[in-house]
C-alpha cells in the first residue's frame, strides 16, 4: 500500500479590524481573515484493490470575528463574541486499504457565540471567571467508520455531520483564602448534539440513525480542582503539601446504539508534597497519581472481532526536581 498527501495553502489575508472605544467602559473589536486551501492525494493500493487515484479538496472561506466588551467595575469585565471558523477539508490521515476511506470530506464551518464575564474580588484573592457558549458547526468532522464492502465491512475513516451543535457553560475560581494556600476550581458542562437525520455506519457493521445522539468523546461534565497549601519557611526552604482532583462523565468512544463502545464516568485524585528553595527556584517533591488506584476506561476500539478497551494509568509514584535558571 503506497498513499501520498499533498497541501498547499495560500497565506491566510488576516484583516484585523481597529478596536473602537464606544465610551470610557465599552470596547468592540473585530478580524477577517479570508483563506483559499487545495488539499491534494494520491493513492495506490494493491494487491487487494489496484487502483491509482488523484483527489482533491478546494476550500474557499471567510473566518471572522466581532466582540464587544463591557467593564462594569475596574475589577469586572463582561464580554461577548461571535466568531466563524472553518477546518480545512480533508482526506484524514487514518491508514486505509480500500478507496473509500479516502473520500474526501467537506470543510467544516462552525460559527461560535459565547457571553462570559471576569472579575477580580475580596481585595484580590478571588478570581472567578465563566462563560455561556453556542457552537453550530455544519460538516463536523469525526473519526467514525465507512463501508468498505466485504470481505471487511466497516473500516475506520474521516466522517462529515451535516448539522449538530454545541451547548455548554465553563466556570473557573482561582481563590487564595489565607497565605500560603491557593485552591483552583474549573468545570465544563457540554451538551453536544447531532441534528436531523445523518446515517453513520457502526464499527460493529451497521447504519444506524444518530440524530440526537451526542458527539463521541465528549462527556457532558468535567470537573478539575487543585488545592496547595505552602507552610511558613523553615530556613531557607518551605514545605508544600498539595493534590488535585479530577472528574468525567460518561461518554462513548463511537457513535453506536449498543454499550460495547461505552466509556463509564471516573474520578482521579493526585497527591505531592516536597519543598523548595526561595523564590521557587529549586523545587524537589513526591507525587502521586491516581492514588486510589481507580480503574477506567479511555478508550475503546474494533479489532477484526473484538472490542479492545484501553485502560487508563493506574496508581503511579514518583519524584521529580526542577530548577529554574
Amino acid at each position: 500500500m503506497l498513499r501520498g498527501l499533498f497541501r498547499s495553502r495560500n497565506a491566510p489575508l488576516g484583516v484585523k479590524m481597529p478596536t473602537y472605544c464606544l465610551a470610557p467602559v465599552f470596547h468592540c473589536h473585530g478580524q477577517l481573515a479570508p483563506q483559499s486551501t487545495v488539499n491534494h492525494r494520491v493513492i495506490a493500493l494493491g494487491p487487494i484493490a489496484i487502483e491509482f487515484q488523484p483527489r482533491e479538496v478546494h476550500d474557499q472561506r471567510v473566518s471572522w470575528r466581532s466582540g464587544l466588551a463591557w467593564k462594569v467595575t475596574p475589577d469586572t469585565l463582561l464580554y461577548g463574541n461571535v466568531t466563524r471558523g472553518f477546518k480545512a477539508g480533508s482526506f484524514g490521515t487514518l491508514p486505509f486499504i480500500r478507496p473509500v476511506q479516502a473520500t474526501p470530506v467537506p470543510q467544516e464551518e462552525l460559527t461560535a457565540y459565547e457571553i462570559g464575564f471576569k472579575a477580580t474580588l475580596a481585595d484580590r484573592t478571588l478570581q472567578p471567571s465563566g462563560a455561556i457558549f453556542y457552537y453550530n458547526y455544519d460538516d463536523k468532522q469525526l473519526r467514525g467508520y465507512l463501508n468498505a464492502g466485504p470481505p471487511f465491512g466497516n473500516l475506520t475513516a474521516l466522517v462529515s455531520i451535516p448539522h449538530s451543535r454545541v451547548e455548554g457553560a465553563e466556570l473557573d475560581v482561582r481563590w487564595l483564602p489565607t497565605p500560603g494556600l491557593s485552591i483552583n476550581v474549573g468545570g465544563t458542562y457540554v451538551s453536544s448534539k447531532v441534528q436531523g437525520s445523518t446515517l453513520v455506519p457502526t464499527p460493529i457493521g451497521v447504519a444506524i440513525d444518530v440524530n440526537g445522539f451526542a458527539f463521541p468523546n465528549t462527556p457532558k461534565w468535567q470537573v478539575v480542582s487543585d488545592a496547595e497549601y505552602k507552610f511558613s519557611s523553615i530556613g531557607p526552604v518551605a514545605v508544600f503539601v498539595g493534590g488535585s482532583a479530577t472528574y468525567r462523565s460518561a461518554t462513548t468512544a463511537f457513535f453506536e446504539d449498543t454499550r460495547d463502545f461505552d466509556l463509564p464516568a471516573y474520578a482521579l485524585l493526585d497527591l505531592r508534597t516536597g519543598v523548595e528553595t526561595a523564590g521557587g527556584r529549586w523545587r524537589v517533591w513526591l507525587w502521586g497519581k491516581n492514588v486510589t488506584d481507580k480503574y477506567y476506561w479511555i478508550h475503546a476500539e474494533k479489532i477484526t472481532d473484538t472490542v479492545a478497551r484501553v485502560a487508563g494509568m493506574p496508581a503511579t509514584f514518583g519524584i521529580s526536581v526542577s530548577s529554574r535558571f
